[in-house]
Parts: C-alpha cells; structure tokens; sequence
C-alpha cells in the first residue's frame, strides 16, 4: 500500500523569511512601478502568483497589464531572493527533521505543496538543510489556485512512483487554505497549529487530523497507524 506525504513549507516546515517579502516588494517596484503595494488581508496560504494579482490589481493595474509582466515579475523576485538568502534568518521548527527522517526510513515519498514560487521554495529548504528529502511538488507560480498545485504534486508523484489512491495522500500544512486544497482533490489532510491558526480553528476546517506541530508524538503515531506503519515502540526510530 503506497502512500504520499504532501508538505507546505512556510509556517509548516520553517519560519523566519523575510527576504521572500522584500523580494516581492522589490520585484513589484522593478517591473510595475508600484512602490509600497497596499498590505493584501487575509494572504495566509496564498500562492505567490495569487498574492501577486491581489497586490497589484488592488493598485489598480489591469489585469492585461498585470498578464503581461507577471513572469518577469516572478523571475526578479527570484533574483533577489538567491542573491538574499544567505543573510535569512530561517528555523526550522521543532519536529520537521525527525518527521521526514522517518518518512524516508519508511520509504514514504515526500513531496510539497507551497504557495512559494518553485526555485525560492528549494533556496529555503536547501537553507535549513531539507531539501534533499523532497524531488517534487506543487508551487506557487504554477497557479493562484492551491488545489491545482495538490494535483501538480500528486500528478507528479505518479509519474515517479506509480498510481496513489487518494485515501493515501496526506497533504499537511499550518491554514486552512492547505486544508481546503488538499479536500477539493479528495485527498486526506493534516493541521498543524505552527502559524497564525490554532488547534480549534483548524479542527473547525474538517482537517482529518490536527497537531499542535510536528512533535506531536501522539498524533504523529496515530496518523502512522492509519498509514499501516507499525508503530510499536521500536518502529519509530527517530524521536527525542
């Protein structure tokens, strides 16, 4: 029985990318013009592309203006984010490495879905040394849509892997954006109360299971059950 871990990053697996803002920022100034874009509410969850057409059509751009230079706009907020990460302060939060060590041991694939634009989502994983437990995923220049980027990554994942059921994709993530992405593919989902949205409110989304964060042993072993892992005493090898 083949399964699939499907992860965000922000919030989920690290914390502490400021530059991925100014990035924005920089590139929306470089491309449009615009200086000091209006805050978008309410972006947690949101892709790049999303977060990109919110900013500027609430500047008032067209959307024929915002079409025609979106992928420049994407590359340069590449640019400037490759050229920043070595001063990022980046964490990674408590739990993630032993959670994706155990993955691997128990040869489950890992793959991501984040709303970050594809080659900044790998710059932040290779900068708290986790990039090398991913090959795939769904990102957040692919599409402002979050439930397409599930399907980018589960489709993905079978092109390596073979067919998953989707009883057996879990798509894991801190809003409830990434709750509601991975329902609308009809796949299961995990919270995971590390960002701006509690255990309660999480629960409140229909998640399938919700943790506290990824050391949250007790949820962490009965999602593993209902993966069919053995979890007796010895099964889970990496734990604090």
């Amino acid at each position: 029985m083949k399964h699939l871990a499907l992860f965000d990053i922000d919030k989920t697996l690290l914390v502490g990318s400021h530059f991925h803002y100014l990035a924005m920022k920089q590139a929306v100034k470089n491309v449009y013009g615009v200086e000091n874009p209006g805050h978008v509410p309410n972006l947690q969850g949101m892709t790049d592309l999303q977060i990109l057409y919110a900013t500027l059509s609430q500047e008032g751009l067209k959307q024929e203006t915002i079409d025609g230079g979106i992928d420049e706009c994407m590359n340069d907020m590449v640019t400037y984010f490759r050229k920043n990460v070595i001063k990022e302060n980046i964490i990674c939060l408590d739990g993630v490495k032993d959670v994706l060590e155990n993955l691997k041991q128990f040869g489950i694939p890992r793959g991501l879905v984040t709303g970050n634009i594809e080659q900044i989502a790998w710059l932040k994983l290779e900068k708290i040394r986790v990039k090398d437990y991913f090959g795939f995923g769904g990102f957040g220049n692919e599409s402002a849509d979050r439930s397409l980027l599930v399907r980018h990554a589960v489709e993905r994942a079978g092109n390596i892997y073979g067919t998953f059921n989707k009883e057996n994709v879990f798509v894991i993530g801190d809003t409830p954006r990434d709750i509601l992405a991975g329902q609308k593919n009809g796949v299961r989902t995990v919270g995971v109360a590390t960002g701006d949205f509690t255990v309660d409110e999480l629960e409140a989304t229909g998640a399938d299971f919700v943790l506290q964060n990824l050391k949250d042993m007790k949820i962490i072993l009965k999602i593993a059950s209902e993966m069919g892992i053995d979890v007796n005493p010895g099964s889970y090898p990496v734990q604090d």
